[in-house]
């Protein structure tokens, strides 16, 4: 089956755009009636789609097809902006899927900017939100293939790296800590590493200390 892919989406109506903040540990269920991007400022929520679990934080947008069928469980409380949207049947095949932003600026004005745009309800306001809500297609697609790609996952981890050589001698160099260097979860940070190193971040350090040594 060929993978979804977000830049193919035609869209027909934007539905609804709204913000909210959910309270930590709330827990509940649900069923989209529209496709649905999630995308939060702050703040880690967890979805459960047949039993796959898909994270919606500021380093990764979350899209959900018409129908789905979700639990959602706020592991961190924080702002999140959801957008509604019909789509042609044109627009092929779809699925939940992540979608690795790693907090990019742009696209978290352009989401507040179809946000905005609706909220505001100025004159030809449906357009301005259907050109903007493209705009974030595109934005999302782009960064999400370039942090997909090994170029953009090294660009991800290269600060904790270089920290890594410079400071290879000590004892305290732990993977979330390193993680949160890198402005990454520290699970992602480490599935990161590997696929570029091929190892885990603490083979790579003792390694490199055998290497020096």
């Amino acid at each position: 089956m060929k993978k979804f892919d977000i830049s193919n989406l035609i869209v027909t109506k934007i539905v609804d755009v709204y913000s909210y903040t959910l309270p930590e540990d709330t827990e509940g269920e649900s069923v989209t009636k529209s496709a649905t991007l999630i995308i939060k400022s702050k703040g880690c929520s967890e979805y459960t789609v047949g039993g796959k679990k898909y994270n919606a934080d500021p380093n990764t947008v979350l899209f959900l097809p018409k129908g789905t069928d979700y639990s959602i469980y706020v592991d961190r409380a924080g702002e999140c902006l959801v957008i509604e949207f019909d789509v042609d049947e044109q627009s092929g095949a779809m699925a939940p899927c992540e979608f690795v932003t790693d907090n990019d600026k742009e696209v978290a004005a352009t989401a507040k900017s179809v946000f905005n745009y609706w909220k505001l309800k100025g004159p030809a306001y449906h357009s301005k939100c259907l050109s903007e809500l493209y705009a974030l297609i595109t934005q999302i697609s782009t960064v999400h293939s370039f942090a997909s790609s090994l170029v953009g996952k090294y660009g991800l981890i290269h600060k904790s790296v270089k920290y890594i050589e410079a400071n290879y001698r000590r004892e305290d160099l732990y993977t979330p800590d390193l993680a949160q260097m890198s402005g990454i979860g520290e699970t992602y940070y480490r599935a990161i590493f590997i696929s570029v190193f091929q190892v885990p971040p603490a083979k790579y350090i003792q390694n490199y200390r055998i290497e020096k040594a």
